[in-house]
């Protein structure tokens, strides 16, 4: 009886054998996926990486750049205060020439305006000796007059009133002439005071310019030694800057050591995971050839009789003349346009689309476990899948790679090893892609395929127990 309870124990442990190996092959697969989705990251951070150290690069030319402009700036408001202060002492030298010269203008107009007033006091004394002038010319006249009155007597007295007369014509007709040259002279002195008087109009308005220029000119002074001050301060703000930048780019830097470690690290256990993936298939590939999984046994009998109806299928198209060799074993993969993961047409692929593809659906509706179905040449290219597989490109990515994988070349090294092996059936886990950004782990039988004794390829069915 203790011995019959020993037997019972060993049973159950051997039954449990397949179903762990396949669990830890499953596992291996998980982590493998997980590592190659980590330094999958760890390329996209890498790249970003790589242009950010460009944009720092670039980041670092600039700031050079502005060094040295700011350099330059500087130099260049030296040189404009330098020559901006000899310049202001020659402007405000000239300055107070213009200054003086509006002065003596000013003194000139009043000079001007004296003489005109004294050639009005000359004027109104020539009126004044014409006046005299004419009273005398009288007074010579009753002097004549009483001296003819006088006779003999007055002759003398005649001769001395017609002298007194001709002076006193003489001196008015002097008198005349002086008028005369003082109105030409008045005239003249009117034309220059007006043309002083405008021109000391204009000497205070310049006066006001000038005092303009010289504001204006002491404003620039101090524009540039504020512009001076700026540039000192962009100078620090620079060299700041400089600093900063160089502590991003020691950090940029170690942050590139250690990321090269760690994906040098993650290649080594992505290499070492798959190495044991690849053991743990060959366990679980040699556990069902054993008979030790019943379940996987199932899915292998109705993986051969699949494989059988798609040669049957080829075998009676080659023999009706529907399908040629040639055609079957067209490797001329075509690449449709536009596609996008890559697509291909070969000679089989209509001929497949409309006959195989439907022993695929079948093999997915008779089984909920069945995850996926497809025929794969020994170049690993489908010319078809399952319906829900053979969709119509939209254009997303995501999409086409999920539903249009009819016409796909996919050849994995799991792949390669089946189209290599000799045996009537071979198991494998591994990991399938979904949507191109996330897998799902299935079993997987592959199921070699030969027409007229000729192997084209595998039919492949993958399920999960999940």
């Amino acid at each position: 009886m203790e011995l019959s309870a020993i037997d019972a124990q060993g049973a159950s442990a051997l039954d449990q054998i397949p179903e762990s190996c396949g669990k830890v092959t499953v596992g291996c697969s998980d982590v493998a996926g997980i590592v190659q989705a980590v330094i999958d990251s760890s390329g996209i951070l890498r790249a970003e990486h790589i242009e950010l150290q460009g944009t720092v690069h670039e980041l670092e030319k600039d700031q050079r750049k502005v060094a040295e402009a700011s350099d330059e700036a500087r130099l260049l408001s030296a040189r404009a205060i330098e020559r901006l202060g000899q310049g202001t002492s020659q402007i405000q030298s000239s300055l107070l020439q213009i200054t003086n010269l509006l002065d003596l203008v000013e003194t000139l107009a009043t000079h001007v305006t004296g003489f005109a007033a004294a050639m009005d006091q000359v004027k109104r004394c020539s009126k004044d000796i014409e006046q005299i002038a004419e009273t005398t010319n009288i007074l010579a006249l009753n002097a004549t007059i009483e001296a003819m009155r006088a006779g003999d007597a007055g002759r003398t007295f005649a001769v001395v009133a017609n002298e007194v007369k001709t002076l006193a014509g003489e001196t008015r007709k002097a008198t005349d002439e002086i008028s005369d040259v003082i109105e030409t002279l008045g005239a003249e002195a009117s034309t220059v005071i007006e043309r002083i008087e405008a021109g000391a109009k204009a000497s205070n308005e310049a006066k006001s310019s000038v005092a303009s220029i010289d504001a204006t000119i002491a404003g620039v002074s101090q524009l540039v030694e504020e512009v001076d001050q700026q540039n000192d301060q962009i100078a620090r703000a620079t060299g700041m800057m400089t600093g900063h930048v160089d502590r991003v780019q020691a950090v940029i830097e170690s942050f590139d050591h250690a990321a090269t470690e760690n994906e040098q690290r993650l290649e080594a256990a992505h290499s070492r995971i798959e190495d044991l993936e690849m053991t743990a298939s060959e366990m679980f590939d040699r556990i069902v050839h054993a008979g030790l999984s019943p379940q996987d046994s199932v899915m292998v009998d109705a993986a051969k009789a699949k494989a059988r109806e798609v040669e049957r299928l080829a075998h009676e198209a080659i023999a009706a003349g529907k399908l040629n060799p040639d055609q079957l074993f067209d490797s001329n993969y075509r690449e449709i346009s536009g596609s996008n993961p890559k697509r291909y047409r070969t000679g089989l692929m209509d001929w497949a689309h409309d006959h195989w593809r439907h022993v695929l659906d079948s093999a997915a509706h008779d089984d909920n476990r069945v995850m996926a179905a497809a025929c794969t040449d020994m170049n690993g290219y489908l010319p078809t899948h399952l319906s829900q597989c053979s969709q119509a490109p939209t254009g997303d990515v995501m999409h086409d790679t999920r539903f249009c994988r009819n016409g796909r070349i996919i050849l994995d090294t799991i792949d390669q090893k089946a189209k290599h092996s000799g045996a009537e059936y071979m198991m494998a886990v591994y990991r399938q892609e979904n949507d191109g950004k996330s897998y799902r782990v299935v079993r997987n039988v592959y199921v070699p395929i030969f027409i007229n004794g000729r192997r084209w390829g595998d039919f492949e069915l993958a399920y999960s127990f999940d």
